[in-house]
């Protein structure tokens, strides 16, 4: 039998800059580490707006270096578009590092082409390889921007991609956590309401399940617990305004204190459980199904970590609710209360996305995402309570119930 590790592990293997103006650091990290043919991987509303153009203007004034820009980015970014398109572009200009500025799809179409690297290999050859295990080829260095303050992929060595079958699957590495992440709350500043919404919520989201999830430690809890505090306080007027400074440089730094700990202590149920959300025939936002999950998963687990949702419920709302006097609803209540004050899932119901207790739960609960939960926790997914497939059953059924009253909070 193996031992049972006993060890923390923690730190940052990152240069990081975050606030306002970071990105102007771009010419002096290329000329640092003499990148000098650089792919610009950028969201296409994004460039459409002209929010790309300083960094475009940055590259152009940049001495000896030389770009090429990619924006074919969908939302749920598929294997074989980076196959067939990123990853032959990369190769033919001979690229030496890639800038990703975008939200969540913009890094992990960055992160599909540096763990291809080099070669000619597929996309999802890498997504069962160890994680720390060194890859065999050379790998793109990212220089990752986030336009959101959501994924936190910036800061993480995930990626979410579709495979051939449109299923959503996770190619982990340390060759795709960026070598360089920017956060500048400025980039913020022009998010529909929608998106700042659903992606702070998503950041909301990494932040309560890293902290307790069973992999979590001192390090992770510490960046855990502050990014609650931060998105806790700052959620609501920031998806108000994302413009007013305050706002954004604090959901900037909640996400990216979050996406640290999500790195190390991993996610929960309800990431699990919104995988297929984004698939038929729901195509669902991934913070909208965050948000609309997370009541539920509250209540399941909350037999197996009521006292840190004590902790946390305190750190979003500054209260100091003593340990006899907390109830595991007052945290789902909250939540309820984010959900309907943010207009999460554009306030409908799971039914009205698609949802039905009988051929809809049977294939959301065929997708791979769900592949040996019989076997839980694992190392990835430890949850504070024990969650096999029949329990995935019900935790999706009660999901649907939940959003039937978060509709009627709502009226």
């Amino acid at each position: 039998m193996a031992r049972e590790k006993k060890y923390l592990q923690f730190g940052i293997r990152q240069r990081l800059y975050q606030g306002s103006g970071c990105i102007s650091v771009i010419p002096q990290i290329l000329e640092t580490e003499e990148w000098k043919r650089v792919m610009l991987i950028a969201d296409p509303g994004l460039y459409a707006a002209g929010v790309i153009q300083p960094i475009e203007d940055m590259l152009k004034a940049a001495e000896n270096v030389e770009y090429i820009l990619f924006t074919n980015i969908r939302p749920n970014p598929e294997a074989v578009t980076i196959e067939n398109e990123a990853i032959p572009a990369a190769h033919d200009f001979n690229v030496d590092v890639l800038i990703a500025v975008g939200g969540g799809s913009t890094m992990d179409t960055a992160k599909g082409v540096a763990i291809v690297g080099e070669t000619d290999a597929h996309v999802m050859d890498f997504n069962s390889w160890p994680p720390s295990r060194p890859l065999p080829h050379k790998t793109y260095p990212i220089i990752a921007v986030p336009s959101t303050a959501g994924t936190g992929s910036e800061v993480c060595r995930n990626a979410v991609i579709c495979d051939k079958n449109g299923f959503k699957l996770v190619p982990m590495h340390d060759a795709i956590l960026p070598t360089y992440a920017l956060m500048d709350p400025d980039l913020l500043a022009g998010l529909p309401t929608g998106v700042a919404a659903a992606t702070a919520v998503d950041a909301f989201t990494h932040a309560l399940e890293s902290y307790t999830n069973m992999n979590a430690n001192d390090f992770t809890e510490l960046f855990s617990l502050r990014a609650l505090e931060l998105i806790g306080e700052a959620i609501r007027p920031f998806v108000a305004n994302p413009a007013v400074a305050k706002w954004a440089n604090m959901m900037s730094l909640g996400s990216m204190y979050a996406g640290f700990s999500l790195g190390i202590a991993s996610i929960g149920q309800d990431h699990v459980i919104t995988h297929p959300m984004s698939e038929e025939p729901f195509h669902m936002p991934h913070g909208d199904a965050c948000g609309m999950v997370l009541p539920a998963v509250i209540e399941w687990n909350g037999l197996g970590c009521k006292e840190k949702y004590r902790k946390a419920y305190n750190a979003i709302t500054k209260k100091e609710v003593p340990e006899g006097e907390f109830e595991v609803k007052m945290l789902i209540d909250w939540v309820m209360d984010l959900n309907a004050d943010l207009h999460i899932a554009q306030d409908r119901d799971f039914e009205e996305w698609g949802y039905n207790d009988g051929e809809v739960l049977e294939l959301m609960l065929k997708h791979p995402i769900f592949n040996n939960k019989d076997k839980t926790p694992n190392t990835q997914c430890a949850y504070p309570r024990t969650t096999k497939m029949k329990d995935f059953k019900y935790l999706i059924q009660r999901v649907n119930e939940y959003s039937r009253l978060q509709k009627e909070r709502r009226k």
